[in-house]
């Protein structure tokens, strides 16, 4: 079955504008389009949390869409393009791809919970995506820890998952 879906040129961004645009500016096309923004909202921060945490600075404009679904209407699609380009990439040093309040590097928890204030999240939503998060990291370092990664690149990916990670624990911030 073909489905419908729109990417976020939404924003009205040509493609080689694709890095120019912020999250809130993804999230605010999310709140006005979708047929559930409130669970679109959510899903969406969490594809932009883990993209942070697992060091994928190329989340841009572009990979994030709506997909028309014929019973739920427009919804967010599933995460895709999802990579760590922080283990490839050694000389970018961004967090991300599009700004975050206003930044792109030093994301902390605080960046992320302004974002969420801005669409109004509930603040049990908020630290139920931070829990969520915590909760599988070991899963996630067990994985790396079994990969086929070489040692030395597997070392530096659980090192910048952990250093993330520490940047979004509530004592830091």
């Amino acid at each position: 079955m073909r489905y419908n879906y729109a990417k976020y040129c939404l924003t009205e961004r040509l493609t080689e504008f694709k890095y120019r645009g912020s999250y809130e500016q993804i999230g605010k096309t999310i709140h006005k389009y979708s047929s559930n923004s409130g669970l679109d909202l959510i899903n969406f921060f969490e594809q932009v949390l883990f993209s942070f945490l697992m060091g994928n600075a190329d989340m841009h404009l572009k990979n994030f869409s709506l997909i028309n679904h014929p019973v739920l209407g427009y919804v967010l699609t599933p995460a895709y393009d999802m990579l760590s380009t922080a283990l490839v990439m050694n000389d970018d040093k961004e967090d991300l791809a599009l700004t975050l309040n206003a930044k792109k590097t030093k994301i902390k928890r605080k960046d992320f919970i302004s974002a969420f204030d801005l669409f109004e999240m509930l603040e049990k939503s908020q630290n139920n995506i931070f829990a969520k998060f915590e909760k599988t990291m070991p899963s996630w370092l067990e994985m790396i820890d079994v990969s086929f990664l070489p040692s030395e690149m597997k070392e530096a990916y659980i090192a910048l998952i952990r250093d993330r990670a520490n940047r979004l624990s509530k004592n830091i911030n």
